[in-house]
């Protein structure tokens, strides 16, 4: 077994998730992935003014005595259109129907609105003025050539893909989203709200770890529970194999007979077993399986909600952020008083969960949850976490202390 401080372990982690190649995507299944690239206009957008509504384009000039009881008639030029010859020459004192988005003739100024008007196909009554520019998008509206619309880094979501496909980009240049396969370990695991003789314990720490896993950006498969059977296990982890960029497995890791983890990871393609510098203190491991030409990276947390979620956080979260292609979203960092005493034990990192009160204190209040042992109640109620260590220390009533919110 491995002794390894919390900022060791990190780094090993962090190395191990390191991100792959940026891939050539089709834009249809580029959502969620990270942009590899930043999106530039390579010319003005719209490269001509266009309408900015259905209706009759003029030059402002010849409208402008318009009125509701005495609208000014003028003949109907033509009806503009998208082909090849648009924007085609205004007519003098005269109209042309044109759709919205369409090139707006050259020589009109503004698009009077089909509501200001008759509506009429030879000649229309326009009953309002307009002003020079009204209903009409400009040239270089949305861009100009060589603005930089989405930058590199960005995650690629329903507004930044209509913006790609505007711009007439079919593929676009992304770290995809990381496929996470999640499971538990355990011959006492049983999915919740199942009945099984002789009972089980419901398995809830992949429910968690899945949510968790999405929070972060990537994408979660959860596998749900595997007996303490090797040649399942195996059987299990080489079935998921084509869907995993990263496996999480929880439990599993004790020094039982029946617990099998390290070993089955081992032998297909090596493994680590970890004594972590961390409390709440647990069973860690980091290792890899060879998948062809892939070594996929697994990462083996403690079988406890409470230490699965604390470790998830200490090492797993930004290596995964990093992989997604997006590191640079922290978790929201706060000062409060501490209104109960605990004790940081000297040698390892301690990640206390705390309950947060904000009412009627210049900084807010924190309590310490699960100072002894983290029941679920504390991992439930828990809002925030105090890091502190691996120095011996004591937290008194009254100190400042640095919180981090707990999200997810």
């Amino acid at each position: 077994m491995t002794v390894r401080s919390l900022d060791g372990h990190r780094t090993a982690v962090a190395e191990a998730l390191a991100p792959g190649p940026v891939l050539d995507v089709l834009l249809g299944d580029t959502a969620g992935a990270t942009l590899a690239e930043d999106l530039v206009a390579d010319s003005a957008m719209p490269a001509v003014p266009i309408a900015a509504r259905d209706g009759y384009a003029v030059a402002s000039a010849d409208v402008a005595a318009a009125l509701p009881d005495d609208p000014v008639r003028l003949p109907v030029s033509h009806d503009v259109s998208f082909d090849s010859r648009s924007p085609r020459r205004h007519v003098p004192r005269a109209a042309a129907r044109i759709p919205s988005g369409a090139p707006v003739p050259i020589g009109a100024d503004a698009v009077v609105a089909l509501g200001d008007t008759d509506q009429g196909v030879a000649r229309v009554g326009i009953a309002h003025s307009v002003h020079p520019g009204d209903g009409v998008r400009p040239a270089g509206f949305d861009a100009t050539a060589g603005d930089v619309i989405v930058r590199a880094g960005t995650r690629i979501g329903p507004r930044q893909i209509a913006v790609a496909a505007a711009l007439g980009r079919s593929r676009l240049h992304v770290r995809p989203v990381p496929r996470v396969v999640i499971m538990a370990v355990g011959d006492e695991l049983v999915e919740p709200g199942a009945v099984r003789p002789g009972g089980g314990v419901p398995e809830s720490t992949t429910h968690m770890l899945s949510s968790l896993v999405l929070e972060a950006g990537a994408k979660a498969y959860r596998v749900g529970a595997v007996p303490d059977d090797p040649l399942l296990l195996r059987a299990t982890l080489e079935d998921q194999l084509v869907r995993a960029d990263v496996m999480i497995t929880t439990g599993g890791l004790s020094d039982g007979v029946h617990d099998t983890v390290a070993d089955v990871l081992a032998r297909m393609g090596g493994f680590e077993t970890v004594d972590l510098q961390l409390r709440p203190v647990g069973r860690h491991g980091l290792g890899s399986i060879s998948a062809g030409s892939r070594d996929i990276p697994v990462i083996a947390l403690p079988g406890a909600p409470a230490g699965a979620a604390l470790a998830f956080e200490a090492y797993v979260r930004q290596a995964l952020r990093v992989l997604c292609g997006h590191p640079d979203v922290e978790r929201p960092v706060f000062r409060a008083r501490v209104r109960k005493r605990w004790v940081v034990p000297p040698g390892v990192v301690t990640a206390m969960p705390v309950v947060v009160d904000r009412e009627d204190h210049d900084l807010p209040a924190v309590t310490p949850v699960g100072a002894d042992a983290l029941a679920l109640t504390d991992l439930a109620r828990a809002d925030a976490l105090v890091w502190s260590g691996p120095e011996e220390s004591v937290i008194h009533p009254g100190d400042i202390v640095e919180c981090t919110s707990w999200g997810g």
